[in-house]
């Protein structure tokens, strides 16, 4: 059967949507632990381990879950459970219940209610458009998820600011909803027929979380996307332990600057975007994927070079931003493409799933480490350090999916 003409862009669309309300939530979480509730240091770092904690386990634990049901249903299942959170939690800011453990469910909540979204739209891809189709169709989620997520960070900060946080809160859980109403008309694509067996849930659970990894440590393309998703992460958590502190504070950089600079960032990904199908098609989606890798290692180049405050300053920020963001959205787009061919349809969540685990453990090392090295390292120092990992991360890719080089022919 084929695909409807309006199918595709609705995905998009509820992409776009969606990813602008995860962005949102990411603002307002934080801001209401902070101004509303005085939250310490200790327990906002307790918000961010809970959402990559939350995440980490909802791949490991709900892949194969994934792998067993429709892909739309589960996407309109998460943004209805993300919607109701945002409504409880709304509810509970309006009628003066709002605590810090109402938060960190919240975030736990969202983190693993986001993964399982990205599961299922993934694998809806995989199982609905032709192989030669992927790279253009997964470029085009990338814009969208950037356009909204600089959409949110530019939009965000004023209405929480001027309409507060009840109305903040639901207008992110509107964005949910209105995410589950552009996947209407998009057909289901159902998940494989497995046979029935006697196991147990929790012997069938292990058995299918096992099945994902096997795959994973079976197909060599698979193995080095793990370790590049392992080291991409653990550079960008260290990165986010001393990025605002650098800017800052060490540049002195004023926050309208800085907002001028993010959204630079969204500039770049779009590009890298525009750029991934043809360099993938010309060259290879191996050897793109390197490029990118050292086009974010080159950003984070720029980044550590910066001697002060200055218009200096601001140049390398923004080549950080614009070089360093659309490298990594090369890498994406063909990172996203080879999990969704590189596996049978029965195996795409978990495999998915499993290496979105990784990811989400270097992340949470890359915190700590970054918060253990701060207090003896200059912050200089943490970049330095980001930078290596993520160039690392370029080399393993340039030198293991070589055999991913072949161009990929254009869709027809």
């Amino acid at each position: 059967m084929s695909l409807p003409a309006t199918a595709m862009p609705r995905v998009i669309a509820a992409e776009a949507v969606s990813n602008f309300g995860s962005m949102l939530s990411r603002l307002a979480i934080p801001w209401l632990a902070t101004l509303a509730l005085q939250a310490t240091p200790a327990q906002m770092a307790a918000l961010l381990v809970a959402d990559v904690a939350a995440a980490a386990l909802a791949a490991l634990v709900l892949g194969a879950w994934v792998d067993r049901h429709g892909r739309r249903a589960v996407m309109l299942l998460a943004d209805g459970a993300r919607a109701a959170v945002l409504g409880l939690l709304a509810l509970a800011a309006w009628r003066g219940w709002l605590g810090m453990a109402g938060l960190l469910l919240a975030a736990a909540a969202g983190g693993a209610c986001t993964v399982v979204f990205e599961l299922a739209r993934s694998a809806w891809m995989a199982q609905a458009l032709a192989e030669a189709d992927l790279p253009r169709r997964n470029a085009q989620i990338a814009v969208a998820g950037s356009l909204s997520e600089t959409a949110a960070f530019a939009l965000g900060g004023w209405l929480y600011q001027g309409l507060g946080a009840l109305a903040a809160l639901l207008v992110d859980a509107a964005s949910y909803a209105a995410s589950a109403l552009c996947l209407r008309g998009v057909p289901e694509q159902r998940a494989a027929v497995t046979p029935a067996t006697d196991e147990s849930a929790w012997r069938a659970w292990r058995r299918d979380t096992a099945a994902g990894l096997q795959a994973i440590a079976a197909r060599p393309p698979l193995r080095a996307l793990a370790v590049i998703e392992g080291l991409l992460a653990f550079s960008m958590a260290l990165t986010g332990t001393a990025y605002m502190i650098f800017v800052s504070r060490d540049i002195g950089l004023p926050t309208g600057q800085q907002g001028m600079v993010f959204a630079m960032g969204g500039l770049g990904a779009v590009l890298g975007a525009a750029l991934a199908p043809r360099l993938g098609r010309g060259i290879g989606p191996g050897r793109t994927m390197a490029l990118g890798l050292a086009l974010h290692a080159a950003g984070l180049f720029c980044l550590t070079q910066i001697p002060g405050p200055g218009w200096l300053a601001l140049a390398l920020l923004l080549a950080q931003q614009i070089v360093g963001d659309a490298g990594h959205t090369l890498h994406q787009v063909h990172d996203r493409t080879l999990r969704q061919t590189a596996v049978p349809a029965e195996l795409l969540a978990r495999a998915d799933a499993g290496l979105r685990g990784v990811g989400q453990a270097a992340t949470l090392l890359g915190a700590l480490a970054g918060a253990a090295l701060g207090e003896i390292w200059p912050v200089r120092g943490l970049l330095v350090l980001a930078l290596a990992f993520a160039a690392a991360a370029a080399l393993w890719a340039g030198w293991r999916l070589a055999e991913k080089s072949q161009p990929v022919s254009p869709s027809t």
